[in-house]
């Protein structure tokens, strides 16, 4: 029913984790790039404010693991690299600061945020609380074309596997599970999801590998199967168990390898 993906997948369900220091750079499948700063690139001809465009490049490439965990964040190099004023770039800092993902020392200095434990624990709690909520909503009014067009999106989810495009995978998945929630009119619900789960995006991005891929496949497609027989009970443990899955293995983790979250 679902693409063939030729991704081997030994390690069955969930992440295979390996230490930061165990995996090189090449070979870490969505871990950081090691351009830094200086690899980002800031179009000032576009809609907003100079402070939201500089915000919005810099929290996408931190949630994307583009600046990875620990990098500094300059506001002189900020400035230098993308042409503007120092007062946009300090502003967009704060609002950064203020959603976990800067933290900012006087003495020190502004550096990405780590992937901290606790923030990784709210995290899954808000996105799987809310997510089985709008899911218990759209069981009830489930259609054929519903189904239909949550089946596209998976086989969009298997080309861009087959493609190696790891940015297009995250962006269908995110498609997958927003697209749950504007069934039953809940977008605004979707953005609160969204602001919550940026903490398991960036964990996901730093930790997973290829074999993880053909598994969220198979978990969405379960979700869609019970949905379509209409067991409503079935599709909510099967999203529980998906969204469980990071969790899961985090819990697995040794101290060692926590101690090695990259901080």
């Amino acid at each position: 029913m679902y693409p063939s993906i030729e991704i081997k997948c030994d390690a069955g369900p969930g992440f295979d984790l390996v230490r930061a220091t165990d995996v090189s750079e090449e070979a870490r499948p969505f871990g950081p790039d090691t351009g830094g700063l200086e690899a980002l690139r800031f179009d000032p001809g576009r809609g907003g404010s100079v402070a939201d465009r500089v915000h919005g490049v810099l929290r996408a490439a931190i949630v994307e693991v583009r600046l990875a965990p620990g990098t500094p964040i300059s506001e002189n190099s900020i400035c230098r690299q993308f042409s503007v004023s120092r007062t946009p770039v300090r502003a967009a800092i704060q609002r950064l600061s203020e959603e976990g993902l800067v933290d900012v020392s006087p003495q020190r200095g502004s550096f990405v945020a780590p992937l901290r434990i606790d923030g990784l624990r709210d995290s899954h709690f808000i996105r799987r609380s809310l997510e089985l909520a709008i899911l218990r909503e759209v069981a009830g009014i489930w259609t054929e074309e519903m189904s239909a067009e949550m089946r596209a999106i998976i086989e969009d989810q298997a080309r861009v596997i087959e493609a190696g495009n790891h940015d297009g995978f995250f962006e269908e998945d995110e498609r997958f599970h927003h697209r749950l929630a504007t069934f039953c009119g809940r977008d605004g619900v979707w953005e609160a999801i969204r602001g919550a789960k940026v903490t398991m995006t960036r964990f996901y991005r730093y930790w997973a590998h290829p074999e993880r891929l053909a598994e969220v496949l198979r978990e969405h497609g379960a979700v869609i199967d019970a949905l379509d027989t209409g067991d409503a009970q079935e599709a909510e443990r099967a999203l529980s168990l998906h969204l469980d899955v990071v969790f899961n293995v985090f819990d697995r983790m040794s101290e060692e390898e926590r101690r090695n979250l990259p901080a």
